[in-house]
């Protein structure tokens, strides 16, 4: 019985030590992060200087959230700090957008697949993976020669038809093992008393797969709200950066804003990070559950 008890608690206290050094590992660069932002550059610069400062420096969140557009000469000249907040307000605007479209056209598409018969269905749900499997770097060439002939280079709705290309692969193929696990006698039932089937999707099914729904759409979100590499390769100008790029604004050829870059980075990480914990619980139970099991 002691030695159960022993098992017990070496078990308990190995598990509380990984979940603690796994908090660590994970915060110790946010607060990492946070602590460089209100640093006076000196203090950045000194390697003998304490961890945290004696003055904290709170003048770049300020400059980042009120600086504004300048005109010099005739010419406008935007500062890092006032791209970023407009890159602040592009990257909300396309993530938006994106899980929008993503969850009201994939959750369609989703339900076709969990519960209509057709031919290569099985296929077909393969062949959608398969086109998100594919590296970035391949698609970029054909991609921005299709845009530019469409002429939205360098335009949000060129963004947001990227973002909602691997969006909604990820809203579909989630979404389909979601709708499987409702009970067919849900929509059997409605439609007998006289709704169609988009009719039962809408009544029935959607309102029972809304937390598998919050999930994916606040994942959807967040996939959009970090992507990096088509915003670099198809938005040219200062006006229409997504945060991600408006991060590098921060890096010239006479050196690295560390501090600026930082506190960006604070205010880039806010808004995911208040998602996830405002969520959690959607989040977790949208992906592990469906309301029934057939």
């Amino acid at each position: 019985m002691k030695r159960s008890l022993t098992k017990r608690s070496i078990r308990k206290i190995l598990l509380l030590a990984g979940s603690i050094m796994f908090i660590v590992w994970t915060l110790l660069p946010l607060i990492w992060m946070f602590i460089s932002s209100i640093s006076p550059t000196k203090h950045l610069l000194d390697l003998s200087a304490s961890w945290f400062p004696e003055h904290p420096d709170w003048s770049r969140y300020r400059e980042i959230m009120f600086s504004e557009t300048i005109l010099n000469k005739g010419t406008i000249v935007s500062s890092p700090a006032a791209v970023f907040k407009r890159a602040l307000f592009n990257s909300i605007f396309v993530s938006g957008v994106t899980t929008v479209i993503s969850l009201a056209v994939g959750s369609m598409a989703a339900y076709a697949f969990a519960r209509l018969r057709f031919r290569f269905r099985d296929k077909l749900l393969l062949l959608i993976l398969f086109f998100q499997l594919l590296p970035t770097i391949s698609l970029l060439i054909p991609l921005y020669v299709i845009f530019r002939k469409m002429g939205i280079i360098d335009n949000m709705i060129c963004l947001i038809l990227l973002y909602v290309s691997f969006t909604m692969t990820y809203t579909i193929w989630v979404m389909s093992g979601y709708f499987r696990s409702i009970s067919r006698d849900l929509e059997a039932a409605a439609m007998v008393d006289g709704c169609s089937r988009f009719g039962a999707y809408v009544r029935v099914i959607l309102p029972i797969a809304r937390p598998g729904l919050t999930a994916v759409g606040i994942l959807a979100f967040l996939m959009a709200w970090d992507e990096f590499m088509y915003a670099l390769i198809f938005m040219n100008s200062q006006s229409n950066k997504t945060i991600t790029v408006a991060l590098s604004e921060f890096t010239s050829k006479f050196g690295i804003d560390y501090g600026m870059m930082m506190a960006a980075g604070c205010i880039a990480t806010v808004i995911p990070v208040a998602i996830s914990i405002i969520f959690q619980k959607n989040i977790t139970q949208g992906l592990t559950m469906g309301a029934l099991k057939e």
